[in-house]
């Protein structure tokens, strides 16, 4: 049996493809029409796993809110550190007068309803406050430092985690059912009974 001619052919990549298909061209011989075999060209793994990556990344951004914030926030304190590192006395001292000022809204303010409310943001506070003081330690010193490290690490954790049991709780009332209340409005009803009752003269 005669050996069949194999031609390869490039077949262009269309627009948003960097690789394209190769094919490969038959010559059965005189009388037979050629045969074209086309083998697609695949990505590699890593590169089609980055991609997966990417895209859980990019369809849970907003799940991974704080990660990013966090990655922010380590990123600027990085550039801060090289660039100017006497802002970290701004960090600093925004760390000491918010729970300062707390403090005499929560004790001070002549309106009671706003104590209760400096009383519960007390979390929110602290946790604005140690990130402050950890800017301010990171500007100065680096954020790369194991200690600095360490900290942001379990701070930026914390926030995940948190931020994830808030959105299950928001996402389970949400898909809470409504249960109509019953009118309690009795004077009404007494009202429209006796309307309808015929009076005697």
């Amino acid at each position: 049996m005669p050996r069949s001619r194999t031609t390869k052919v490039r077949i262009p990549g269309q627009r948003g493809r960097r690789s394209a298909p190769a094919s490969h061209v038959l010559d059965l011989g005189r009388g037979m029409a050629p045969l074209v075999v086309v083998v697609p060209r695949q990505r590699p793994l890593s590169a089609r796993l980055a991609l997966a990556a990417g895209d859980a990344l990019w369809r849970h951004r907003a799940a991974m809110a704080p990660s990013w914030a966090g990655l922010g926030v380590f990123t600027a304190a990085g550039l801060l550190s090289v660039a100017a590192p006497a802002s970290s006395l701004l960090f600093g001292s925004a760390a000491v007068l918010l729970p300062a000022g707390w403090v005499v809204v929560k004790r001070r303010h002549p309106r009671s309803a706003v104590r209760r409310k400096a009383r519960a943001n007390a979390q929110a506070v602290a946790a604005w406050s140690a990130g402050l003081a950890w800017s301010a330690a990171a500007v100065w010193a680096g954020p790369a430092t194991a200690t600095l490290g360490l900290l942001w690490l379990a701070g930026t954790l914390t926030a995940q985690f948190l931020w994830w049991r808030r959105r299950r709780v928001d996402h389970a009332l949400a898909g809470a059912p409504v249960i109509p209340g019953k009118s309690t409005n009795t004077g009404a009803t007494a009202d429209a009974v006796s309307f309808d009752k015929p009076t005697h003269h």
